[in-house]
């Protein structure tokens, strides 16, 4: 069979080819209007194909307006897991034996209605977790990728199922690869739409069936990939969406004897719980997990400064640093120094901070009480030990709502072993560092537990290639100066860590991150006696 030819799903791009950009602005400002009018309602857990209500609810709220509800969600328990594990069981003999084409026709089914809908859903992310229009579209363009790239791959694999050499006469072996069974998936708040449609799909395309917590800032986008999976003709019981808090519903599904699986994108701290847990249960089933970068940018002598202070300041302050990917420390040449460092916070200070429906804003509100209590606690620590450059405050602006509005912050002066330039913060913070060359950068750039992504700003050919040979990180970018360290792209750039970064080395959005799902089968049948 005939695989198509993966494309990836570029929506500003191609409005801007088509010089129709105004005409996207122009849809999705009045989607913003539009889906407001649904804001408020109840929604119930989903379990075995049926809605289910519980006794207990939480409540969500814009984080650039506070004051704006956006829906009550179920607070689901131990026994709303052990409900929705034991219908993905039951699910699971079926659906594993559903082929592989039945499979993947649904999720193609789902990415065309997601295509349909993108404006809509990029739309609901300026309410649930503050992000602005072409990042928000950019993440429902990286899910329809997900959807039809692992489709693809399926399909071009033959769901990596084939025939091996016969090693004598008579023998006929085959290799495939079989699913594990039930998958626990635990979702983002910073993508709270790509990364579960990844990781979801990711389980269920091959075979699995899944239990689905979101982070509890973001369950209303979760919602609605379900509706967009029973819309695709997902069977009952193959997904299953539990809501509510990582005490209540993540620690029971982790811990849970029927859960053979796991895939996590998240901090550290759980990602390791998670592993340690699956460890001391004496579980084989596989923990897929991301768990945060501190990701270092070099800015080389020879650098294009106009570049390296582009790449630095997106890098760091789009989505005000909430992402896994963002820049966070720079280690830049000596001779460069200041002028790379006077230049980055002048454009610092220009960067519209303010409601993710604008369509100048850049640095979007924090997602929470806690983000905003670390921001201020990080910004005073750093007057105390180094130099605040700009930023470090809270934004006070009467144009604005209530929210959690704070400006992009940019330090010098920190030693680079300070925990303030080796801890991840999730926050628009960046620390910069002069060194003496290229050398001294990437040892820096390496002395960390974390190796995620990383950035390079130089025009010497012979740098880059050293820069390549030696930086441990798993993603590696150089003079990208729509942001340094952020932005992957499904299939081009498949997207994951090294060292604490991640569990597995096999990225997503790439050729090997599906095989994680699924556990091979060595079959052998002698004489001619049925198919092996």
């Amino acid at each position: 069979m005939t695989h198509s030819q993966f494309e990836n799903e570029l929506t500003i791009q191609e409005h801007t080819e088509e010089g129709t950009l105004d005409e996207f602005h122009a849809a999705y400002e009045a989607a913003v209007d539009d889906i407001a009018s649904d804001f408020g309602e109840s929604h119930p857990l989903w379990i075995d194909g049926k809605t289910v209500q519980t006794d207990d609810t939480f409540t969500v709220r814009n984080p650039g307006d506070t004051e704006q509800v956006l829906g009550e969600f179920a607070a689901g328990d131990e026994g709303h897991v052990d409900d929705a594990v034991a219908a993905a069981s039951e699910a699971f003999a079926e659906w594993k034996e559903t082929s592989w084409e039945e499979r993947t026709a649904i999720f193609r089914e789902a990415a065309d209605i997601v295509q349909e809908r993108k404006i809509e859903i990029a739309a609901l992310m300026a309410y649930e977790n503050a992000k602005n229009r072409t990042e928000a579209i950019a993440e429902v363009d990286e899910a329809i990728d997900f959807l039809r790239y692992y489709s693809d791959e399926l399909e071009r694999t033959d769901a990596y199922s084939g025939a091996l050499r016969e090693p004598t006469p008579g023998q006929r072996c085959v290799s495939d690869l079989q699913p594990y069974g039930v998958f626990g998936v635990v979702s983002p708040f910073n993508f709270p739409f790509a990364i579960l449609v990844g990781m979801t799909t990711g389980a269920l395309i091959t075979g699995n069936t899944a239990v689905v917590k979101p982070a509890s800032t973001t369950p209303l986008t979760a919602h609605t990939f379900f509706d967009v999976l029973i819309e695709a003709g997902i069977p009952d019981g193959v997904a299953n969406l539990v809501t509510g808090g990582g005490r209540e519903v993540g620690q029971p599904l982790i811990e849970h004897e029927d859960v053979a699986g796991f895939v996590f994108t998240g901090s550290r701290e759980v990602g390791l719980n998670i592993q340690r847990t699956f460890d001391e249960m004496g579980k084989r089933g596989p923990v897929i997990a991301e768990l945060g970068g501190k990701n270092p940018v070099i800015v080389s002598d020879t650098a294009d400064i106009s570049k390296a202070v582009s790449g630095v300041k997106f890098g760091a302050f789009s989505f005000s640093g909430q992402k896994c990917s963002a820049t966070s420390r720079v280690y830049v040449h000596e001779d460069v120094a200041d002028e790379f460092t006077e230049r980055l916070v002048e454009e610092t200070e220009e960067l519209a901070v303010g409601k993710p429906e604008r369509r100048e804003t850049v640095v979007s509100p924090l997602i929470d009480d806690a983000a905003l209590e670390r921001y201020d606690d990080i910004c005073e620590r750093a007057r105390a030990d180094g130099t605040v450059r700009c930023g470090g405050s809270r934004l006070e602006d009467a144009d604005l709502p209530t929210g959690r509005y704070v400006e992009p912050t940019v330090v010098t002066g920190l030693a680079h072993d300070h925990a303030l330039a080796t801890d991840e913060h999730f926050l628009p913070f960046v620390t910069i560092h002069p060194v003496s060359g290229l050398d001294e950068a990437i040892d820096k750039s390496n002395d960390s537990e974390y190796a995620l992504c990383a950035g390079l700003f130089s025009e010497d050919e012979g740098e880059i290639d050293a820069w390549f040979d030696r930086i441990e990180s798993g993603m590696c970018y150089v003079n990208r100066e729509q942001s340094a360290t952020t932005g992957a792209l499904v299939e081009a750039q498949p997207f994951g860590g090294w060292k604490y970064s991640g569990t597995t080395g096999k990225f997503a959005g790439g050729p090997w991150y599906l095989q994680q799902f699924m556990r091979q089968q060595s079959r052998t049948v002698v004489g001619d006696v049925g198919e092996p």
